[in-house]
C-alpha cells in the first residue's frame, strides 16, 4: 500500500493519479465530473437527506468511535493492536495512544465522555429506528436509486455488522431492524457482487 493511500481517510477513491478521501470530497469530485447521486431529488428531499446524513454522522459515527476508543476493554484487546499493527514498536503504541487521546478529547468536547455504554447503545437504537422508519419498505432511502445517504448508511451499518468488537451489543442493536439488514444485503449484492462478507443472521 502506498504512503499516499495510507495517509487517506476512508472511504477513498483512486482515479488515475488522484486519490480523493472522505464522503464529502468524493461527492464533490464526482459532481465536478458531471454526476450526482441526488440529481433526482427536489430541494425538500435534498434537505431531508442532509438532515439524515447529519444524524448518521452525529450518532453512528460517534458511537463507533466511542466504542473503539473509550471502552477500555475494546481499546486494549482490539483497537490498540489493530490501529498500531502497520507500525513498528514503539511507534505502534505511541500513535495508538495519541489517537485515543484525540478521540477522547473530541468525546469530551461533544458531551459524550460521560456517557455510559448503555446510553451510547440507546442513541444508536434511536438512530436506527429513525433510519428504519425513513427507509420503510423502499429499496433505498429516496426513490428507486441510491443517494449519498444510502452510501453513508451502508458504510456505517456494514462496518458495525462486520467489525469484531469485544461485545456484540452494537451489532445486535442494528440487527433489530430487519429492513436495515435487507438494505445492507441488497447494496452488498448489487454493488459489490457479494465480495463483502455480511453474515446471515
Amino acid at each position: 500500500m502506498s504512503m499516499l493511500v495510507k495517509a487517506c481517510k476512508v472511504p477513498f477513491i483512486h482515479v488515475g493519479n488522484q486519490v480523493v478521501s472522505e464522503l464529502g470530497p468524493i461527492v464533490q469530485f464526482v459532481k465536478a465530473k458531471g454526476h450526482s447521486l441526488s440529481d433526482g431529488l427536489d430541494e425538500v428531499q435534498k434537505a431531508e437527506m442532509k438532515a439524515y446524513m447529519e444524524l448518521v454522522n452525529n450518532m453512528l459515527l460517534t458511537a463507533e468511535l466511542y466504542l473503539q476508543w473509550c471502552d477500555d476493554v475494546t481499546v486494549e484487546e482490539i483497537t490498540h493492536p489493530r490501529y498500531g499493527s502497520p507500525y513498528p514498536w514503539p511507534l505502534n503504541r505511541i500513535l495508538s495512544y495519541q489517537k485515543q487521546w484525540e478521540i477522547r478529547r473530541k468525546m469530551k468536547a461533544i458531551g459524550w465522555a460521560g456517557k455510559s455504554l448503555e446510553q451510547v447503545l440507546e442513541d444508536v437504537d434511536q438512530c436506527c429506528q429513525a433510519l428504519s422508519q425513513r427507509l420503510g419498505t423502499q429499496p433505498y432511502f429516496f426513490n428507486k436509486h441510491p443517494t449519498e445517504l444510502d452510501a453513508l448508511v451502508f458504510g456505517h451499518l456494514f462496518t458495525i455488522l462486520t467489525t469484531q468488537l469485544t461485545s456484540d451489543e452494537l451489532c445486535e442493536k442494528v440487527k433489530n431492524y430487519s429492513n436495515l439488514i435487507a438494505f445492507c444485503r441488497r447494496i452488498e449484492q448489487q454493488y459489490f457482487e457479494g465480495r463483502l462478507t455480511l453474515a446471515r443472521p
